[in-house]
Parts: structure tokens; C-alpha cells; sequence
């Protein structure tokens, strides 16, 4: 008989940070550019379903309803006070910082910006967390409260809020549609978190859940991007990337570091833009003409963005592990 050969593809996806959603993600980036940059049409629409909701941003919500089921599964009730106190108080922080910058920003420059950022897209940019990408990078090492941090993040990293924050400056889009879909992203968590708590076996049998949905969300996060558009803006979206990691990163750094004595690493692995941040614009500027002439370059500055903190954050966090381990207490 002959001697079978594995090519340990798993195992080599897991020594690159975050490799079991980072590879796909790049993967699905390059087709995206491939076919819709060079070739000029949609690759998963053309095929059509199950591969379209399976590796295009269709069924992205799909995918995150599901992680956060299987993220309510995992979550003793015991452990939702040091969930809570964590997470609200670091997403707090850098919410309130990006907000109140936003506002300075809009003040300081109007709608139309500075160095071709404009206030619509300075908003959608630093208001933003992937709290997939998030879950995906600590998955290995987070502790229960990180990972129940998930679905506090996924809900403020909506178009909710940047919405509701750009009706200050005009009027924009909320009301009864997007009160329902917090509720539709509660339910699932709360629905996990039930059943899990009755029963160990319904824990067990999820507990692995997540590592089964994140190659799959990877890919789908790759196809919002086309790096062909992200390179357009290249020096906007540069400049933007580096103010994102300053804004983002900084205050919620020294709280994690200073405040809660925690190592540091998750606010590096919530330091990347969301897929959803480029519907924003579009959103916002449909009730307010007055973002409209900003949304094309909003979207493309916001491409690249994207792109570069989705790709750079899981080696933020390799690097910090290595000054901090993620079992560090002070």
C-alpha cells in the first residue's frame, strides 16, 4: 500500500496571523480585482447560488448571524460582567474619541475636507471596526470576555451610528429599519447564549463553530475589495489608513494598557475598517445631497482602507503578543 500524503493545509494556514480568515480574504481579494478590474463582471454573480452566498458579501450576514450564535453559545452568564465591562469601555473609548475628532474635522474643514479626505469619509472610515476579522484574530488566544466582546462590537460598528452621528451635520438616514436590525443581531447572541447556559452539550457541540465559518467569511470579506480601486486613491487612502491606526489604536491602547491591566492586543485586533463602512456613504448621502458630490471618493479611499488594516491588523497583534503575551496581567 502506498503511503498516503497530507498536505497540511490547515496547519499552515494557522501560523499566519489570523491565516484562516487573512489567506481567504487575500484570496477573494485577488479574484474580485481579477474579474471585476481586468475582466469587468462579477464572478460569483455570474455563478449564481450556493457560490454566491458561499464567497461574495451577499451572504456575509448569514455568516455573522452564525458566529454569533456559536459566540452565545460559549458564553457562561458568569462571564458576562467582565464581558461587558471590557468591551463597552474600550469600544466606548475609541468611539467617543472618533466621534468627537469627526466633529472637529467637520469644523475645521466642512464636507469637503482636507488632502482630498472628505468629512464623509473621515466618518465612515474611524467609526469603523470588522468585528469578524476581530473575532478571527483572537479566536486562538482570546479569553471567553474577549470573544463575547464580539457582538458588542459587530452592533457599533453598523451603519447605525455613523449614521445617526452625520444626521447632526444634515439629515440621514435612521429610524425603524435600522432599530430592527440591531434587534436582528441581538437575537441570534441572546438565542446561543440561552440554550448554551441549558445545555453543556449544545455548548460543546458549537464550541468549534467559529473556526468552521471564518475561511468561508474570509472569502467574503475579499470581495468587497478590489485593489484595483483601493490603488486609485492611493495617497488619500494612505494617509487615511495611518490616521485610522492612530485614532483607532491609540486611546483605546493606553485604557486597555493603563486602566483595565490588560496585555494590549485587542485594541490591535479591532483595528480594521468593516466591509459594510463602504455602504455607508451611499446610505448617508441618499438623504443628504450635500454628501453627494464625496461619495465616489469616499468609497475609494474607504477600499483602501480597507484593504490595508484588514491585512495589516493580525500582524499588529502577532508583534504585540510578542511584547505582551496575551496571558499577561499587570
Amino acid at each position: 500500500m502506498s503511503k498516503s500524503h497530507n498536505v497540511n493545509i490547515w496547519k499552515s494556514l494557522q501560523k499566519v496571523p489570523a491565516g484562516t480568515m487573512f489567506v481567504p480574504l487575500i484570496i477573494g481579494a485577488i479574484i474580485t480585482t481579477i474579474c471585476q478590474g481586468f475582466f469587468h463582471f462579477d464572478l460569483w454573480e455570474t455563478l449564481g447560488n450556493p457560490m454566491k452566498d458561499m464567497f461574495s458579501s451577499s451572504g456575509q450576514m448569514l455568516l455573522i448571524g452564525l458566529m454569533l450564535f456559536c459566540t452565545g453559545t460559549s458564553l457562561k452568564l458568569s462571564d458576562m460582567a467582565d464581558a461587558l465591562h471590557r468591551g463597552v469601555i474600550l469600544i466606548a473609548t475609541r468611539l467617543i474619541v472618533a466621534y468627537l475628532l469627526s466633529a472637529l474635522y467637520y469644523l475645521a474643514f466642512g464636507y469637503e475636507g482636507i488632502l482630498g479626505i472628505s468629512f464623509l469619509a473621515f466618518v465612515c472610515a474611524v467609526s469603523s471596526a470588522n468585528a469578524a476579522l476581530y473575532m478571527g484574530i483572537i479566536q486562538p488566544f482570546g479569553d471567553k470576555a474577549d470573544k463575547a466582546s464580539f457582538g458588542i462590537m459587530l452592533i457599533c460598528s453598523m451603519p447605525l451610528l455613523p449614521l445617526l452621528f452625520l444626521g447632526f451635520f444634515g439629515t440621514s438616514g435612521f429610524g425603524l429599519p435600522q432599530i430592527i436590525q440591531i434587534i436582528s443581531l441581538l437575537i441570534p447572541f441572546i438565542l446561543g447564549m440561552i440554550l448554551g447556559n441549558l445545555d453543556e452539550d449544545i455548548r460543546k457541540v458549537f464550541a468549534g463553530g467559529n473556526a468552521i465559518i471564518l475561511p468561508f467569511l474570509g472569502f467574503e470579506f475579499g470581495s468587497t475589495i478590489n485593489l484595483v480601486d483601493a490603488v486609485k486613491m492611493l495617497p488619500q487612502g494612505l494617509l487615511m489608513s495611518i490616521l485610522y491606526f492612530i485614532i483607532v489604536i491609540g486611546p483605546s491602547y493606553l485604557v486597555e494598557r493603563k486602566i483595565l491591566k490588560r496585555p494590549g492586543y485587542v485594541s490591535f485586533a479591532s483595528a480594521s475598517l468593516a466591509g459594510v463602512a463602504l455602504s455607508i456613504p451611499s446610505m448617508a448621502a441618499s438623504s443628504n445631497e450635500a454628501l453627494q458630490p464625496y461619495v465616489a471618493s469616499s468609497v475609494a479611499i474607504l477600499a483602501f482602507v480597507l484593504a490595508v488594516t484588514n491585512i495589516l491588523a493580525p500582524f499588529f497583534v502577532k508583534w504585540e503578543l510578542q511584547r505582551h503575551p496575551a496571558n499577561e496581567t499587570r
